[in-house]
């Protein structure tokens, strides 16, 4: 399999599989313990999910031995999961992020998430690099949804206290 298509997969499950099982999970669970409060924050989960794909891509262990792949994708998917949990999840009570925040935190992930693909570029691997760039384009998608839902509901918020 070509480097390319292996990034496109990568990106396929972090940035389309991943948000869909979140959007349909079924599950509601009440976050009470600290580590749990912590682990669910969006700076920790953003970090977690940030930093698993620039530490697997640019420290090339995306060329890694077969259980070394078969590890990056479990720890791809669990990142992915909680990444966007916390962006637009309903799963965890209370609820992360509110008003502009999912919007933020989906649109500040794009440059870092990128920089793995700039990176496969410089290496001589374009083709690997513009599959990531063109898979994590759901993080983009769902960044300009959230702030287009966010302006929706200001909209209407405001013109309900107009008609007060």
């Amino acid at each position: 399999m070509s480097l390319a298509l292996h990034m496109l997969l990568h990106c396929l499950l972090v940035a389309v599989l991943a948000p869909i099982a979140v959007l349909v999970s079924p599950w509601r669970i009440e976050v009470r313990s600290p580590a749990a409060h912590l682990l669910t924050s969006a700076p920790v989960a953003w970090s977690l999910f940030v930093g698993t794909q620039v530490a697997f891509h640019l420290g090339g262990l995306y060329a890694g031995s077969g259980w070394v792949d078969s590890l990056s994708h479990f720890v791809y998917l669990a990142t992915a999961l909680l990444f966007w949990e916390v962006a637009i999840g309903s799963t965890l009570r209370p609820r992360r992020l509110h008003g502009l925040g999912p919007a933020i935190y989906l649109i500040v992930a794009m440059p870092a998430v990128d920089l793995s693909a700039a990176w496969l570029m410089a290496k001589g691997e374009p083709l690997a690099g513009a599959a990531m760039v063109a898979g994590m384009m759901p993080i983009g998608l769902a960044a300009a949804i959230s702030a287009w839902r966010f302006a929706r509901e200001e909209e209407a918020h405001a013109g309900a206290e107009g008609a007060a």
